[in-house]
């Protein structure tokens, strides 16, 4: 009877062996032997590697409550976000088995064992960034954030841009739920008996988080919100400045636009926002005008302009004269990749970048991205727009096709916010537009 029970009880230890408490090793051992096994680099490194190939794949590994809690990431240009517990079984739709690509985390601990288990799986090239995210923000090197200000609803606190003048810079990246929706730049100008605000804002909460910003800088009412375009995140908090006795002024356009599309635009603007879409409602401007508007605040002055149909049909921008200031809006585009949408006039919107260089202005506000200048918004603006129809006509020309199109060289903007998601989409659709010009 013995017999018999030795046998299962030896081919079950075989199935199931059992580990004495020796052989358990500690949280460090783990690190140090794990650290022979995989190719690691410090922040110096990661700095030069970047330098001679700026578009060297990144892999973040945390998850966005950690990003945000830890204050934000690399700002790079080829990131990818997979939390850890993803990564086996995302990793294959992010890069090749052959690629050369770069883990981390926050202090390289997880991003370590992730590189491991990497290798592990046949990735033979993938490289550990020890420092992480921790090293990197310390080092004092370039990073973004999911949010740069956590305490309220707003992307970025209001900035100064010059005496009277400020701006909320919203995310680069698309409207999110965890961006709240601004995903634009917010305006704020104080007059000397009222103020004036730039975008309404993407909905209720945001235009109230906007106010309360403004408040901390001017005791003066606002007077006017200035709508850029019909876009949502220019004009769905309209309602809250209703609230607040402001006039909503637009162009005729805009006007137009929302009267048709107002109430589709806030059902899809609700879908992605959810709850902090609450009290959020369509009113249509006051005041319109067709070429240009002029605003005397007592202390400055300010002009509205429409230069003519471009990246929208309504978009307009608001000029300080004195101050040599403009708020661009959806004219200018930089650190993010303009989009180009069906309604979208290339053709026109470069001729029409003349008139806005001949402003000479000394400070750009874009629709997108921080405080900056003309040439900047000129490189990646009017230059990309030339860049890439001339580069579309060389398709047409050739008899080429839309997968032609798809191909063409758009490696020099691929540091840009926003270049996975538009940069196929702006050839896309640029194609088939010229194809009937």
């Amino acid at each position: 009877m013995l017999k018999k029970l030795i046998k299962p009880i030896f081919a079950a230890t075989l199935l199931f062996p059992v580990f004495s408490s020796a052989e358990v090793i500690t949280q460090q051992q783990l690190i140090q032997q794990t650290q022979k096994e995989v190719k690691s680099i410090d922040t110096q490194e990661l700095v030069s590697l970047l330098k001679e190939n700026p578009n060297i794949q990144l892999i973040d590994v945390r998850n966005k409550n950690d990003i945000l809690a830890q204050g934000g990431y690399i700002k790079t240009n080829n990131l990818d976000f997979i939390s850890r517990d993803k990564l086996e079984f995302m990793i294959q739709d992010t890069v090749k088995t052959d690629e050369t690509f770069v883990v981390y985390c926050y202090t390289g601990n997880i991003s370590l064992l992730a590189a491991k288990q990497l290798k592990d799986m046949g990735y033979k090239n993938v490289i550990h960034y020890k420092d992480s995210y921790k090293g990197w923000s310390e080092a004092k090197q370039k990073i973004s954030s999911l949010d740069f200000y956590p305490e309220s609803p707003l992307y970025n606190k209001l900035k100064k841009v010059s005496d009277g003048v400020y701006t909320s810079i919203g995310a680069t990246q698309p409207p999110r739920y965890e961006n709240n929706g601004h995903n634009n730049n917010l305006g704020f100008i104080e007059g000397k008996d009222f103020g004036v605000v730039w975008n309404a804002s993407g909905n209720y909460m945001l235009a109230k988080a906007l106010h309360e910003e403004i408040k901390k800088v001017s005791n003066k009412p606002i007077k006017y919100v200035i709508l850029e375009n019909s876009q949502s995140h220019a004009m769905l908090g309209s309602n809250y400045w209703k609230e607040q006795g402001a006039t909503i002024i637009a162009h005729e356009i805009s006007k137009q636009e929302l009267a048709v599309d107002g109430e589709q635009i806030l059902a899809r603007h609700a879908r992605i926002m959810k709850d902090k879409i609450i009290g959020t409602k369509i009113v249509l401007p006051d005041e319109t005008f067709s070429d240009k508007m002029e605003i005397d605040l007592g202390n400055k002055k300010i002009e509205l302009l429409y230069f003519g149909h471009a990246h929208e049909y309504d978009d307009i921008a608001l000029w300080l004269p004195n101050e040599k200031i403009l708020f661009a809006g959806d004219l200018a585009f930089h650190e993010r990749m303009l989009p180009i949408f069906k309604i979208t006039d290339t053709a026109h919107w470069i001729e029409l970048w003349d008139n806005i260089e001949a402003l000479n202005a000394k400070i750009v506000i874009p629709g997108h991205g921080d405080v900056t200048d003309m040439p900047t918004v000129t490189k990646y603006t009017k230059d990309y727009l030339i860049h890439m129809r001339e580069k579309v006509t060389e398709v047409l020309d050739n008899g080429g096709s839309l997968a032609d199109a798809y191909k063409i060289d758009q490696e020099d903007y691929r540091h840009l916010d926003t270049f996975k998601e538009l940069a196929v989409q702006n050839a896309s659709l640029l194609f088939e537009r010229m194809e009937f010009e």
